[in-house]
């Protein structure tokens, strides 16, 4: 039932209770019908369950076939090293487990704590998973709400339900019935489970507990959301998978029968084939992700964000779209006065000196009223407890020179007219120590206003007439057009307590106040603009004050409120036209999500209450407060920001893009040695000659001298103009047009060049074409050795060309990945161990003479030249010189 748009007395008809609660006999039967208060168990996820799903990537099996066709060959420490590459990648998979569990357990902590009932006509204490509908339970300051409840009596009330609608400051209550179609932010008459009473006392009737509360619903939306979406790095790593995996099948039977049916040993055929199978298996792509996407951990951690999901990094590097809270993330979570007005003009906060500026002494005035007629107080870590409002007056009176503890000694409070919701004004009284009394008052400008005989001008009381009356009236809706809380202030001197009456009062100004934006997230937004991310704003808060905080960050477009939405059928039509979406509800927070990923954006999403939960698992992304979040809003999500910082945001964007484009960098590498293995091999096998490369040798460039510069791309440095560039497309593969056209550039190098150095030497030693070898000739073993010598010599400057996709040997930093030059340094000195010991016999490969090594260091700068050619085209082209 709409408990909110009925009256008190109906409900408790509706309810069967009295206002002197249940009877014990009564509220058991409603404990047996409607079950405990507290949030439903749902099935914990097996651990079998998580371990089965980690081989469900065709990478994964292409794995498991590597280490089964390595033992094959009797290569043990093949077998081993790819095998430890497969738990490790398992166990980074494994990372992803209970999240949706995790964030239940989170919402069943608010649970737990005793409530102050009525029952059997006396107030008890009952643990709150006891309370059932119709309980009817007593609130007071800093309780926290038991179960959803209807207000039946109240004092000044009070509730901070940020955590449920995103609404940055307090909600005052009322017992009035409101619109049956009021959005949960403006239902004044209910209090709801898990939010707490900032001020006030009040008498609610229960109407929902455990899963039938606003909490339980969001509950029932974390439990029924699939958490088995895979992210976009996920998904192209296995579509890169799936297609290699047809290549090296096709590769592997090709070679192989043109090898045996050139005449070859049958069983060194077999070898070779599987080896080259090996060696087109990225056995080591799980192995760069996992230590870049840590690398990234690391380099975040640094920047204020915690991942807790390895492959979330990435993701939020593809992020198209990022929906981020307003409070606390793009706003400071204070209150702050921006905007003053008295003596007749306006002053912004921090501009100028006031005590040198004309009425300093009505500016001083002003700030002692906001100091004085105020309930908040500064607490001993520097910070100031109370209301977020009346702490804004805090600090604009510190901010200008008056200390609170100090006035309040020289003026210490004697009386108060408290703040109610009719009135809309507070009024305190003070002794002024040999000079009678004074009243200082605060409220509504208009209410105030009409209780107000005289001005300050010039520090001078001067008739208060119609012209400064409609003066003040129209400078107060300016600046409520600002989306700016405007408090207006008045003072009387009183002579005795009779006098102690809110009437002819001399108003002293205005002081108008927001959560003001942080100034770094105006750059932030900026920095997303140029790098084609769109910035959404999504708040609790009203549309006025989400559209003017948008206009200071630079987020523009169109804004809508959730009640705009129930009205529209399919929110794709709009949602790719509006930037500010004010006052939603978690329900329509996870349709806005799904539509920008219907529209194929990868989006991010922020959020710190427990209403933001549901959204955050939906996102391909969630990221949730440290500092100011709740528990809830953690466990849902992927990524915490410590420091609650939309900037931390775009810092964790541009790690992400960075971790993207250090994996084409090793997938280029790796593609362009593998892809030129197999080419020298087919190729030789196509023209008759004798294999160039055998099956150890191919194992031993792929696993060492291929694969570990290759792993060292993965600690590139980020490009500078990264954040200039546009987001990666959703179900954009890794490798591109381009990739494959600079493939072919490079391996056509590569290929020649070690098939032309094989047959140069083979000519060298007098070997005619057409002539017979044998596996252990000196002529074919000095051959081998150059075409082996020559792959690992291109391959390890081709990992230093693989550092750019646009700029060459000579203009990129060659040296600026220290990884990188000591991967090529240990590789190299592994080669000539290979080469210039006993190990040369392991490898059928023989000592190389200095002029050998002058032909192959040639042939390496003819790979240098093509690559910067190339590289110069595409530049030119990308430059619009080339139409």
């Amino acid at each position: 039932m709409e408990t909110f748009s009925e009256s008190a007395e109906k409900i408790l008809q509706k309810l069967q209770v009295t206002p002197d609660g249940l009877t014990s006999e009564e509220a058991a039967r409603r404990l047996k019908r409607y079950g405990e208060n507290r949030l439903r168990e749902e099935e914990k996820i097996s651990v079998w369950a998580i371990f089965r799903q980690q081989f469900q990537s065709v990478l994964v099996w292409l794995l498991i076939v590597a280490v089964l066709i390595s033992l094959l060959l009797g290569d043990v420490l093949e077998s081993v090293v790819i095998g430890f590459i497969l738990v490790a990648n398992s166990v980074i998979g494994f990372l992803q487990e209970f999240r949706a569990e995790k964030a239940l357990e989170a919402l069943k902590r608010i649970s737990g704590l005793k409530a102050k009932v009525l029952r059997d006509g006396h107030v008890v204490k009952l643990e709150t998973r006891l309370l059932v509908p119709g309980d009817i339970i007593l609130l007071e300051t800093g309780d926290r709400i038991p179960a959803d409840a209807r207000l039946l009596e109240l004092m000044n009330l009070e509730s901070q339900e940020s955590m449920l609608t995103g609404e940055s400051t307090p909600v005052n209550k009322t017992t009035e019935e409101v619109s049956p179609e009021a959005p949960l932010a403006e239902r004044f008459n209910m209090v709801y489970s898990g939010t707490i009473v900032a001020k006030g006392r009040a008498m609610a009737v229960v109407t929902g507990t455990g899963m039938e509360t606003e909490l339980g619903r969001i509950a029932e939306l974390l439990a029924d959301e699939k958490d088995g979406r895979r992210s976009p790095l996920q998904k192209k790593i296995n579509r890169f998978s799936r297609r290699l995996a047809l290549i090296v099948i096709v590769a592997a039977v090709l070679m192989f029968l043109l090898t045996w049916l050139s005449g070859e040993d049958l069983l060194e055929t077999f070898k070779t084939a599987l080896s080259l199978a090996v060696a087109a298996i990225p056995e080591g792509l799980p192995a760069v992700v996992a230590l870049t996407l840590a690398k990234g951990v690391q380099r975040m951690v640094k920047k204020n964000a915690i991942v807790r999901h390895l492959p979330a990094i990435e993701t939020l590097g593809s992020s198209s779209v990022i929906c981020s809270d307003k409070t606390g993330t793009m706003t400071v979570n204070r209150m702050s006065v921006r905007k003053i007005y008295a003596d007749g003009s306006e002053l912004e906060v921090g501009e100028g000196n006031p005590s040198e500026a004309a009425g300093a002494q009505d500016l001083e005035l002003l700030f002692r009223i906001g100091a004085l007629c105020n309930d908040a107080r500064p607490d001993p870590d520097g910070g100031i407890f109370g209301d977020p409002t009346e702490a804004a007056l805090l600090l604009s009176a510190k901010q200008h020179g008056l200390d609170s503890l100090e006035l309040q000694g020289r003026y210490p409070r004697i009386d108060e007219i408290g703040f109610d919701s009719e009135r809309k004004m507070m009024s305190t009284l003070h002794d002024v120590s040999g000079a009678g009394m004074v009243m200082y008052t605060k409220g509504a400008p208009d209410v105030l206003l009409m209780q107000c005989t005289h001005v300050m001008m010039n520090n001078q009381e001067v008739p208060l007439d119609d012209a400064l009356y409609r003066d003040i009236l129209q400078k107060n809706e300016a600046f409520a057009q600002n989306a700016l809380r405007v408090l207006g202030f008045a003072w009387k001197r009183v002579h005795s307590r009779d006098d102690f009456t809110e009437n002819n009062l001399v108003f002293a100004g205005l002081q108008a106040m927001n959560d003001p934006p942080r100034q770094e997230v105006i750059d932030a937004v900026a920095r997303c603009r140029s790098a084609g991310i769109k910035v959404v704003m999504i708040t609790g808060d009203q549309k006025l004050t989400a559209e003017a905080i948008g206009r200071e960050l630079g987020i523009t477009g169109r804004a809508m409120t959730g009640a705009d939405l129930e009205e529209i059928d399919d929110i794709g039509e709009v949602v790719e036209d509006v930037s500010i979406f004010a006052r939603v509800s978690p329900e329509q927070k996870i349709n806005i999500v799904e539509a920008l990923q219907k529209k194929d954006h990868v989006v991010a999403m922020t959020g710190d209450g427990v209403n933001d939960a549901p959204a955050l698992k939906q996102a391909d992304i969630g990221v949730a407060m440290g500092r100011g979040g709740t528990d809830v809003a953690r466990e849902a999500s992927t990524m915490v920001l410590t420091d609650d910082n939309f900037a931390s945001i775009v810092k964790a964007v541009e790690e992400g893009r960075a971790i993207f484009d250090n994996l084409r960098k090793f997938v280029f590498s790796l593609l362009a040695g593998n892809i030129s293995e197999v080419m020298i091999i087919i190729l030789a096998v196509l023209v008759g000659l004798k294999l160039p490369l055998v099956a150890i040798q191919i194992l031993w460039i792929n696993l060492v001298t291929d694969g570990l510069p290759a792993l060292a791309l993965g600690f590139e440095p980020k490009a500078p103009n990264i954040m200039r560039r546009p987001p990666v497309a959703r179900l954009s593969f890794i490798v591109d047009r381009l990739m494959i056209i600079r493939l072919v550039v490079v391996c056509f190098v590569i290929t020649a060049g070690c098939l032309g150095l094989y047959i140069n030497a083979l000519y060298s030693t007098g070997w005619s074409w057409g002539e017979a070898l044998d596996s252990a000739s000196p002529d074919y073993l000095y051959a081998s050795t150059m075409a082996f010598t020559s792959l690992v010599i291109l391959e390890m400057v081709n990992a230093f060309h693989a550092k750019s996709e646009t700029e060459n040997i000579f203009t990129l930093k060659a040296f600026s990945n220290p990884w990188l030059t000591g991967a090529v340094a240990f590789s190299l000195v592994l080669h000539l161990v290979v080469l210039y010991s006993p190990l040369n016999h392991v490898f059928h490969s023989v000592p190389l003479g200095i002029a050998d090594w002058g032909i192959i260091l040639g042939v390496s700068a003819v790979l240098i030249l093509a690559d910067s050619i190339f590289k110069t085209v595409v530049k030119q082209r990308q430059a619009g010189v080339w139409r």
